[in-house]
This record gives C-alpha cells, structure tokens and sequence, in this order.
C-alpha cells in the first residue's frame, strides 16, 4: 500500500512534464538475474577430509540446504542428507571428526537479518552415508546415554577440540539452558561419537560464554560474561587451576579479545592506548610466565584469520584495511609459502586456507574478493600444482560485477570511518544508496561479495556500506564507542561519509537514499529524521521505531544479560529514548519511505512496524508499506525476498527520478 501527501493539480501536471523529458530511469532487474543472486550459492562450507580421499560441502537440492560427501578422485556422491520433513529445519554447518566421520548442526529457524537460531542438535555423518545418527540431542545426553542412565546435562553443545590422541572422543563445551540463573553450569564433556556416552572433564568457571582449546584438549582459555557484563578470560592447562588472564604492556589498554590457543601461548587481539580507532595489534600471552610480547600491528583494519603451529608460533596472519593482506612468520612452511603465491596470483583477492590432509599435502583454498562470490581450489604439494575444484555460484562468478573500495574517511570529530563503496559501470555520477549494516555492535560490513549491493548496482546505484563507530571488526573501543549513540553520532559518522563521497565527485548528490535492516531499518528512519535535507528517500526493512517499546518487546531481553546489554547500549532514560525515537518526530520526515515487515518477526517485533504506519497514517507522510505472513526477521522464503526487490526496484526508480 502506498500513502502519499496530496498536492495541488497545477504542481502534478508540472511534474509530470519534468519526468517524461528528464526523468532517470535505471536499468531493470530480469527474472534470471534476480533469482540467481536470491537463490545463494550452489556450493558452500566445502571442507577436505583428513585422508584427502573426500570432500564435503553443503549445497541447495529441492530448495532445501543438503549436506553431501564427494569421492576427490571421481568427485561421485557417496553419502547425503537433508531435512525435509520440518521446513524451518535446515542444515547449517559441517566440519571432518576424522577420514571416516563428519559431524553437522542444523538451525530452526532462517530469518535473513539474523544468524541462524541454531539448534542443540549435533549430528555425525559417515562419508560412506551408513552411519547418520544424532550425537546430542535438544533434549540433551545421559553421561550412559546408550542406557539413559547417569547425570542428565541439557545445553548447547560445540566442538572444542577433535581429541586426536583419543580414539572415538570428542570434546564438547557445553552452555547450560540455563545460564541466566545458571551461568556456572556449563560442562566440558568427552563423548563417544558412536554412543552419545560422554565423561564430565570438568565443570566450568562460572558465567562462561565460550571456550578455546589447543588442538589436543590440554590447553583451554573460558571467556566469561558476569550478569553485571563484566568479562574476564582463565586459562587452564592439563586439567590445572583456571588462573585469570590481565594484560599488562606499556602503550596498551587492558581490553582484549582472544583469539586463539596452542602450547603455552594465548594469542589476542588489543589496541594501543589513546583514541578509538587506535591500532590493533596481534599479542601474544606466554602462560608459564605470564609475560606478553608484541607480535604484530595490523593498524585501524579488521583481523580475518590467523594461524599457529602446535608449539604456539604465529604461521600467518590475515587482515583486511583497504584491500585483502597476508603476513606469514615462518618462510621454511611449505603452507604458508603456497597461500603467499595464491594471494600473489589473485591481488585483491581474499585468499583463506580451508582445509589441510594430516600428511600436509594437500590444502584446500578459498579465493573471493568484492566482485566475486568465491572458488575452491585444490593444491597438491607433491606434484606443486592448484587445480580448479568447484565454484560457489558458477553463474554469477561469470559475470562482470563492480569491486569493492575503501571509502575511509576522518569525521568531523577527527575519528576515522572505514566503510567500503561499490559503483555501477558506466553510470557517470549515479544516485547513491548508503547501505546500514544491522546489529550495531559486532556485525559490520566486510570486504567481500554481498549480494544486496550487486543488486543494488545492477538498477544503476552506487552503494556507500559505512562502518560508522559502534560497528563491530575494529576493536573493542571503537565498538563501544557507539554505546548510547545509536540515533546520534552513529547516524552523523553515516551522513559524513556520504557527504564525503560527494565532495569527491563519486555521485549525484540530489538523488540519496538510505537503505537497512534491522537496526539498519531503525537507522534509516532516524536518518531521515536528522539528517532530512541529504536524503531523497528511505527502504526500511524489519526496523523499530520507538526505543522504549523496542527495548521490552524485543526477543533480546530473553538472552543472557540481554537486558544489561540493552541499558549499556541503548540507554535507559526515557526522555532521551524518546528524542532518537523516529515515531515521536514525524514531522522532520520530508522523504518518502518504504516499510517491509515480517509478520512474525520477534528481533524488531511487528507492532513496532504496524503503529509506525499508523502514525504515518495521521500524520500524512509519504510511505508504501507491506507486510509478509509468516516470515521473521527478515524475509526466508525465496518468494517473498523476489517480491520484496521488486517494490525496492519500483520505489527507487520512481523516487530517485531527475527534478
């Protein structure tokens, strides 16, 4: 449905002659095109086996994701599985136990703008297709689960360790249901993958989020959560006394965030002292003698990955600042020395190991970049060649789509943004969509292929995806930095970017629409409302409108310290709330907007959406909504994510049309 202010007869028919002899009308989206972006990829989370014989990769069959093991040599199926029985279960995730076995997770739930609901269940998979049978269950494991018998433990599980010095074994940390009133329950367990019987190794510090673990199980870092969100990392070695981790090192705060363990090392992520967007540098923690040494500085950039070697010693490094980068430490590691030469084969390329043999002759690669959605490649040390295993999305991987660049830039407060821009080929001077990441804190917009934007591109408009502060990737202080902020100063370091893209000559700055998701969606309203003279027109997709309601309808309040999150993020003050509330200043709206909603959605719940409408509704403002049944937090089925494109297609082109 569409609401529009009323005009004069006189203004209509003035109107109407501009845009039939100077309207700009971008390129349409065909049916093929769309589908092939909306559908995703043909294959993804393709892993190596441990013998190099199989290889395993989740992929679409009946539009329903589907786990399958492909014989290397012949690249024949020899084991699949999907869930066809539940709609909203889907398979998410799968990684080799050993040469024989592969464990796999699935989620119930498939809301775009979330990550997937995932599930207690854990599966185990046999690459021969005999053996797949439910290793933990929602209703959680008896220590004899074979005979129900022992101690009942209920939670999450996830892999910790392989335990490749313990046939059979697995090590599971498992977060209790109950971790509100409970923190303190969570478990490391050892299971049986053939029985489900498992040992308790230890009950955990209490209030632990997640665990780290050596490759053998011996070495473990718990990172805790207080319910006053306090954190705090303990390290523990051979089933020792969990001792707590501080970093004391001239030129660093405290605040850092672990990374990764092996031997006696910890390898973290910290920033140097002084402003919020102050270098990260990769430290490294000995544990016997408690002493920190400096290791590496990746600058104001965001950490992809890094490697250790069993003893603890950094093998490479991965960072992303204007461009893909790749360090490596060791030059005698025959591994590092093959993904130097793919990163030197592909510039600008991500290059990412996936998956190596035990014998360390054979290594899988990721290669993507902006522009292209990814292939996997297969390199085999003993006859020193690569070849060409499969393509993520073959169709759009052939075609020739814009690349990412760094739209960097210093705000008014002397802060540095990073945010990347994606610009349509040979459209001089294009309308402009600023792309609003949702979460705040955590999620933010990566150097890699997103689909929306290569939509976006293909109807003629150039993208701005800022990484205002609050976004997650660049440290601690910059992510905190957004706290309190979010319908202020996030929304002015969106605008100042923006502005600077158009002091540069990059686009037209008469035609700029905000665009997002989520907080995305609540950022475009407020957008619209505090920055009105910059923006031309709004897309809203599963937004909130009023903090207060926000704050006790939302599904967040059910999550361990959600609440504390909450007041630490947003605030609690109702005055203040009200005033970066679009729905209390209508009447600073001047641009048209559309609204899309998911009528089950409990993230940004829909009677957020409903009494925006309805008081757009009484307040005259120009709008079109629409409402999706059975749909959450952002649209699942592929339907409705068409439909929905097709009226963002439609209510650009028409709001974006030349004056």
């Amino acid at each position: 449905m569409s609401y529009r202010r009323r005009v004069p007869a006189w203004l209509l028919i003035i109107s109407t002659w501009l845009i039939a002899v100077s309207s700009w009308a971008g390129p349409q989206l065909d049916e093929n095109t769309l589908k092939n972006f909306l559908e995703g990829n043909d294959y993804w989370n393709v892993r190596l086996s441990p013998d190099g014989k199989h290889i395993s990769a989740l992929t679409k069959r009946d539009e329903r994701n589907t786990l399958i093991v492909l014989d290397l040599e012949t690249l024949k199926p020899t084991a699949s599985v999907k869930y066809t029985e539940n709609k909203k279960i889907e398979i998410t995730h799968a990684e080799w136990i050993n040469s024989e076995l592969l464990y796999y997770t699935i989620s119930r739930d498939l809301a775009r703008l979330e990550q997937d609901t995932m599930s207690p269940d854990l599966f185990v998979l046999s690459a021969n297709g005999k053996r797949n049978h439910r290793l933990w269950s929602f209703r959680g494991n008896y220590e004899n689960n074979s005979n129900r018998k022992g101690e009942l433990i209920r939670g999450w599980p996830s892999v910790v360790s392989l335990l490749p010095d313990k046939k059979h074994k697995i090590l599971l940390f498992v977060a209790s249901f109950e971790r509100r009133d409970g923190a303190g329950r969570s478990v490391l367990v050892e299971i049986d993958q053939r029985t489900g019987d498992f040992d308790i190794r230890e009950r955990l510090p209490e209030y632990t989020q997640a665990v780290l673990s050596s490759e053998d199980g011996q070495t473990l870092l718990a990172y805790t959560l207080s319910p006053e969100y306090e954190e705090q990392s303990l390290i523990s070695q051979s089933g020792g006394n969990w001792e707590p981790i501080s970093l004391h090192l001239d030129g660093f705060t405290e605040e850092f965030s672990p990374l990764a363990v092996a031997g006696d090392f910890v390898y973290v992520r910290a920033q140097r002292e002084g402003a919020i967007d102050a270098d990260t540098h990769i430290l490294s923690y000995r544990i016997s003698n408690k002493h920190w040494d400096d290791v590496f500085n990746i600058g104001f950039s965001a950490l992809v990955d890094l490697e250790l070697n069993d003893e603890g010693d950094l093998l490479w490094l991965q960072w992303v600042d204007d461009v893909p980068r790749m360090k490596t430490f060791d030059n005698k590691d025959p591994i590092s020395r093959v993904l130097l030469s793919f990163a030197k084969s592909y510039p600008g390329f991500a290059v990412s190991p996936v998956s190596l043999t035990d014998d360390r002759n054979k290594l899988l690669v990721h290669i993507s970049s902006g522009a292209y959605g990814g292939e996997y490649f297969l390199y085999n040390k003993e006859t020193r060649k690569a070849r060409f295993l499969v393509s993520m999305n073959e169709d759009i991987n052939g075609a020739e789509l814009a690349e990412l660049t760094s739209a960097e830039f210093t705000a008014s407060d002397g802060i540095r943004i990073p945010g990347w821009f994606q610009a349509p080929a040979g459209v001089e001077k294009p309308p402009l969509v600023v792309y609003i990441h949702g979460g705040p804190h955590g999620p933010y917009n990566p150097y890699g292929f997103d689909t929306d934007l290569h939509l976006l591109n293909a109807l003629g408009y150039a993208v701005y995806a800022p990484n205002f502060r609050g976004s997650g990737g660049f440290g601690k202080r910059f992510e905190a930095a957004g706290f309190g902020q979010w319908g202020t100063r996030m929304i002015d370091d969106m605008a100042e970017g923006t502005k600077h893209l158009i002091s540069q000559g990059l686009v037209d700055p008469g035609r700029v629409c905000a665009y997002g998701g989520s907080y995305g969606g609540y950022a475009t309203a407020q957008s619209l409302v505090r920055h009105s003279d910059l923006y031309r027109c709004g897309v809203i997709i599963a937004g909130f409108f009023d903090m207060t309601t926000q704050i006790a309808r939302t599904d967040t309040q059910n999550w361990y310290v959600g609440d504390d999150y909450l007041a630490k993020a947003i605030g609690s003050d109702e005055s203040a709330l009200q005033q970066i509330s679009p729905i209390y200043h209508l009447d600073k709206i001047t641009a048209p907007m559309l609204i899309l909603h998911g009528k089950e959605d409990e993230r940004t719940p829909f009677k957020g959406a409903k009494d925006f409408v309805d008081a757009l509704k009484k307040n005259g403002n120009t709008f079109e909504y629409h409402w999706y049944p059975k749909e959450g937090h952002g649209n699942a089925k592929l339907e409705n994510r068409i439909d929905a494109w097709r009226r963002i297609e439609d209510f650009l082109s028409r709001e974006n049309q030349a004056e």
